[in-house]
């Protein structure tokens, strides 16, 4: 048996070993989120204001629940103040994002969207809730903020808010080489620390035998694709759609407004 404050503080030894990866937990969850996500996506779509209101109350959410975890990590006296502090990749997302989305800033939003939600996604891939016998605090907490990250990211696309185009897609890659330099910066500054999994692999694997970090480059050029491609067909579709009638009344007003 375990206590209260065993749970709150994540006591190792009183909650016990996990299974470890591809467990029960770990297939529900995935297939849970899945299916969530999936169903997010229509029902956003289709309730846009409903879409617009549950993205707000995510994104005051999930910075006050990180900002619990915090709290409780600094009581622990486990943790130091600069440990705490906002240097892994959906640690600082639950702050960037409902920072950009209450401030209504567009501008640069592309790569807190993309950083979001495949942080959230492929932690519950990767991720390590299944290493004690029972959830800790830490990791329920966690589970609900990458729950929220990657539903916020299907509600801002589904329901229009932010309109995703292919071009714009570069600043996904400039946006993950700042967050890559906030990491080692914690990386360098907390002794033993692996922010965003920078000094030790954080897969279970490595792609041919290659260096983590290859395989790293290898993950993030599939996920590109993966969130470039259907964007990419509905513009051409779009573009396809477009009569000569349209694109001569643009170019009209172009001239008119010149």
């Amino acid at each position: 048996m375990f206590t209260f404050t065993d749970w709150l503080f994540e006591n190792k030894e009183a909650l016990g070993e996990g299974p470890g990866l591809w467990c029960s937990l770990h297939i529900v969850l995935i297939v849970i989120m899945l299916a969530w996500l999936t169903v997010s996506f229509f029902l956003f779509r289709k309730y846009k204001n409903f879409a617009m209101k549950f993205t707000f109350v995510l994104a005051i959410i999930m910075p006050s629940i990180r900002l619990l975890r915090m709290i409780v990590q600094l009581i622990s006296g486990d943790f130091s103040f600069v440990e705490v502090l906002p240097w892994h990749l959906c640690h600082l997302m639950s702050f960037v994002f409902p920072i950009f989305y209450l401030t209504r800033t567009k501008k640069f939003f592309l790569p807190v969207l993309v950083a979001s939600f495949f942080g959230g996604v492929i932690t519950f891939i990767f991720g390590d809730y299944y290493s004690f016998a029972t959830l800790s605090f830490y990791q329920v907490e966690s589970i609900i903020l990458h729950f929220a990250l990657s539903t916020a990211v299907i509600a801002c696309i589904s329901d229009g808010y932010f309109k995703v185009r292919v071009k714009d897609f570069w600043q996904a890659y400039v946006g993950m080489f700042i967050i890559a330099l906030w990491s080692s910066l914690g990386n360098a500054l907390v002794e033993g620390a692996n922010f965003l999994y920078l000094k030790e692999n954080g897969l279970p694997f490595t792609l041919f035998g290659l260096h983590f970090y290859f395989t790293y480059f290898i993950l993030v050029i599939v996920c590109s694709v993966v969130a470039i491609t259907p964007f990419a067909i509905s513009e051409y579709v779009k573009k396809k759609k477009r009569t000569s009638f349209d694109i001569i009344m643009d170019v009209v007003r172009d001239k008119n407004f010149a």
